[in-house]
Order: structure tokens, then C-alpha cells, then sequence
């Protein structure tokens, strides 16, 4: 699948994930993790990125890992998700890294867009 492709099914499977968080009880810790996450991914790495989602196991947590899952791997299978990403050479680590951070940057504008901000639980946009 090329980049444009897949950014576009990326942009079009991340829109209702997000939107099914919205006016849920993690909406707002959701929201924080998600605005965050790409930028753990670049910092951290993307073993230990998913690794800090396992490890953590809050709902908001699992269900990043989920989204994150689902838009890698077209199915919520985020043990497949982890052992790919443990199994992978560095040539795939790289490019499962680059498709981490494009999805994750889907996740995160829908984020934005969608969920309110923490001190606007409404979510009314400013």
C-alpha cells in the first residue's frame, strides 16, 4: 500500500474510533494519552511505546493499543501488534515505527477535533 493510500485509510478508520470515545468515562484521559503518544513513540521508541500502553493496562490504555491495532493491522489484535513489533528486524521496526507515527497523528488530530479539552468537558470547541 503506498503512503497515500495509507494515510487515507488511516484518516478514514481513525475518525469513528475517536468519535466512539467521546462522551465516554476515559474521554478526557484518553484524550490526554492520545495527544501525547506520538511523541513517546519518537522519544522512547515503539517497543517500549507499546510496551508503556501493556504495562499501564488502564482502560484508556488498552483502548489506544486497540486503535493503535486496528489501523496498523485492519483487526484488534494488539498481542499481534506487540509480537510484531518485538519480532521485527530493523528494517520492518523502522517502517512499523513511520506507520505508528502517521496513525498515531490521525488519532491525535481527531482527538483534538472531537474530544473536549479537560477544561472543557462539554466539548465545545474554543
Amino acid at each position: 500500500m503506498n503512503h497515500h493510500i495509507r494515510t487515507q485509510h488511516y484518516a478514514q478508520t481513525a475518525y469513528p474510533l475517536v468519535a466512539a470515545i467521546k462522551h465516554s468515562p476515559i474521554e478526557a484521559k484518553y484524550r490526554t494519552l492520545a495527544l501525547a503518544y506520538p511523541t513517546m513513540i519518537m522519544q522512547a521508541g515503539l517497543a517500549q511505546a507499546v510496551g508503556f500502553l501493556i504495562a499501564k493496562g488502564g482502560e484508556e490504555h488498552r483502548k489506544l493499543l486497540q486503535h493503535l491495532a486496528t489501523l496498523l493491522l485492519g483487526k484488534d489484535d494488539t498481542q499481534k501488534l506487540h509480537e510484531d513489533v518485538l519480532k521485527a528486524d530493523l528494517r520492518h521496526y523502522q517502517l512499523l515505527t513511520r506507520q505508528s507515527l502517521d496513525a498515531t497523528a490521525w488519532l491525535k488530530r481527531y482527538t483534538q477535533a472531537l474530544l473536549g479539552s479537560p477544561n472543557n468537558t462539554a466539548g465545545e470547541h474554543r
